[in-house]
């Protein structure tokens, strides 16, 4: 197998996984189809490109755009070694958190927010390290903040890049939703850590991690506390997952070292991905316990999801709800350690 100009070659004078083949995700029991020929002719590369310029982006100037004021606003952070964080002008923010003013969900119900970075022009991938753990920082304040509310099971924390991807907005942004409901997806996987926990009094994602970690294959890049790997039974071409080595339930908790950790894992992540596949659109959340206070979710092990997305869902996986994905993960990762 080879990875030329975006593009997948089956070598015949190579041994490669080119048959195709069922494999089931551990947690959620969901099954993938891996489908390897169909990669044929398929470019996984780039995205569309969507013009905006500055002097009409809603989100360059948020309240000249009649958004609400902020919720939460990152100044730059100053030139001082203490840390410290110091508004010099009204546009010398570098991030901050708006109601959304066209939200999937209304007041009534819950809270949708809008987590926009100053830069027009930089992507997260192109983030220094430090900068991307203040993003991880905000979002943990933002997320303790909306917990507090009532009637909150779940927080949402995601980011869309590209087109492809549901950005409608190309200024750089992510969301964060705090829904009165635990999602499907969401639950399913809570549930069967759970009764994994229950029956064998131990954490599913840290079984899996310790398989991942001696096998290797899978294994795209690690530092002292986190992993980054190319999950088993990938949903997406190139997908990628980043797991804490320690057990742990919940991101919003998540304290040093593992949160510099985190900002290296992340930005190695998002780096790989960017310079590999030539920028493409992508997804990545964060799966953390359900904010539900009433119930303990120690069994849970929190991480982000990252999914490429170079494909429209068709007829086969809408009517059955099986993923086709044309690329095993083992090669996968090959191609992101090079």
């Amino acid at each position: 197998m080879a990875f030329v100009d975006g593009q997948i070659q089956i070598m015949k004078n190579k041994k490669t996984i080119s048959a195709s083949k069922f494999r089931q995700d551990s947690i959620s029991g969901d099954w993938i189809l891996f489908a390897p020929l169909r990669s044929a002719g398929h470019k996984f590369e780039g995205r569309t490109e969507t013009e905006l310029v500055k002097d009409k982006c809603p989100f360059e100037n948020p309240a000249k755009f009649g958004n609400k004021p902020p919720v939460l606003v990152y100044p730059v952070k100053s030139g001082t070694s203490n840390g410290v964080y110091q508004n010099k002008t009204k546009n010398d923010w570098f991030l901050q958190i708006i109601p959304n003013k066209n939200p999937a969900i209304g007041p009534e119900l819950g809270t949708h927010d809008v987590v926009i970075y100053r830069d027009h022009e930089r992507h997260l991938a192109d983030f220094t390290k430090e900068e991307i753990k203040m993003v991880l920082l905000a979002f943990q304040e933002r997320y303790k903040s909306l917990a507090e509310e009532k009637n909150i099971k779940y927080i949402s924390i995601f980011h869309n890049h590209g087109k492809e991807a549901g950005s409608s907005i190309p200024h750089p942004h992510s969301q964060i939703l705090a829904l009165p409901i635990l999602p499907p997806y969401i639950g399913r996987s809570v549930d069967a850590s759970r009764r994994y926990f229950q029956e064998h009094n131990k954490c599913t994602h840290c079984q899996m991690l310790t398989r991942e970690l001696k096998e290797k294959k899978r294994v795209v890049y690690q530092n002292n506390d986190m992993v980054v790997i190319a999950p088993f039974a990938s949903r997406a071409e190139f997908e990628l997952a980043i797991l804490p080595k320690k057990h742990f339930a919940y991101f919003e908790q998540v304290k040093e070292p593992e949160l510099s950790a985190l900002a290296d894992a992340l930005k190695v992540a998002l780096s790989k991905i960017y310079k590999k596949l030539k920028d493409p659109a992508f997804n990545f959340f964060i799966h953390t316990a359900p904010v539900d206070k009433s119930l303990s979710y120690g069994h849970y092990h929190w991480h982000i999801e990252i999914m490429p997305k170079f494909d429209i869902i068709g007829g086969f996986e809408l009517s059955t709800g099986l993923d086709i994905v044309a690329i095993y993960p083992e090669e996968a990762a090959e191609i992101f350690r090079k």
